[in-house]
């Protein structure tokens, strides 16, 4: 079946054009209360609702037991080299807690946000718009990020909404600002339980869940710079100990990748990439 007649049947059923509903899931440590304080105000001055509050999971106090039961590390080693880290896993849990709490309301789809992000003032109109509802109305996994990408494709742009565009994402990383539907938050929380991808491995949720990746080209959220990501910290470190312990499987396939770009993507389809600007954004909305 075709993209096209997935969209035409859709529409057939009422779901294209029509009002959807969706949802505002903010993952937060239950102690964090200034992170939720300030994204809370935040929030409600762009008029970003309705928020839905997702208890963190803290990795680090994830006992050896427990841990045996919600993660699978085996595979992650099989993947990374390594195991997740207790941030990564805590990360990884809690994203699946959102999906799970999205999956269990009667909502269409999704802004899954970690407490530290920092929104533009048009996300709270590109999540109602035509476009967005339109897009996520089909019965395919789609999800959408709207934090900056790393590397996407220059041709098969798609107009979005007022200057956004949709582009298609060769790599990218980082969840703490993107869209997903009911049938990618399903998807998504079957591929990662137990727990052994990292939450913002979208190349391989696409790989092993069919998800459709996209982004948005210019992005709308960054995130604080205030305060520096222990996780990240801790995954740097962890990947570092771990290189020489990667799979040769993993290996060749970065490799690959790399041999892709070079040869293929780069001279033919063309890639790009966003960063996020020093004190993004200058205000908050």
């Amino acid at each position: 079946m075709t993209m096209d007649s997935l969209v035409s049947g859709a529409a057939s059923m009422g779901l294209v054009g029509c009002s959807m509903r969706f949802k505002v899931l903010v993952i937060n440590l239950a102690d964090a209360h200034a992170r939720r304080e300030r994204l809370g105000r935040h929030l409600e001055a762009l008029g970003v609702e309705p928020v839905c509050w997702v208890d963190a999971v803290r990795g680090s106090e994830v006992s050896p037991a427990a841990r045996a039961a919600v993660a699978a590390d085996s595979r992650s080693v099989r993947r990374y080299g390594r195991v997740l880290t207790a941030g990564e896993l805590g990360c990884a849990l809690s994203h699946v807690k959102a999906y799970e709490q999205l999956l269990a309301g009667p909502e269409d789809y999704g802004l899954v946000l970690e407490d530290d992000a920092v929104l533009l003032p048009e996300v709270a109109s590109l999540l109602s718009c035509e476009a967005m509802r339109d897009w996520m109305a089909v019965p395919l996994p789609r999800l959408l990020l709207m934090t900056p990408i790393r590397s996407f494709l220059r041709r098969g742009r798609q107009p979005f909404w007022k200057g956004y565009e949709r582009v298609q994402v060769r790599r990218a990383w980082e969840g703490y600002g993107y869209v997903i539907n009911r049938a990618a938050a399903a998807v998504m929380r079957d591929v990662n339980t137990p727990a052994w991808l990292s939450a913002d491995d979208w190349v391989a949720y696409r790989k092993l869940g069919g998800i459709e990746v996209c982004g948005m080209d210019p992005f709308c959220i960054g995130y604080l710079e205030t305060a520096a990501s222990q996780l990240e910290a801790d995954r740097r470190q962890a990947e570092t100990a771990a290189g020489r312990a990667r799979s040769l499987g993993a290996r060749l396939a970065k490799l690959g990748r790399q041999v892709q770009d070079a040869l293929y993507y780069r001279p033919f389809i063309g890639l790009d990439r966003q960063r996020m600007p020093k004190g993004w954004p200058d205000h908050e909305g």
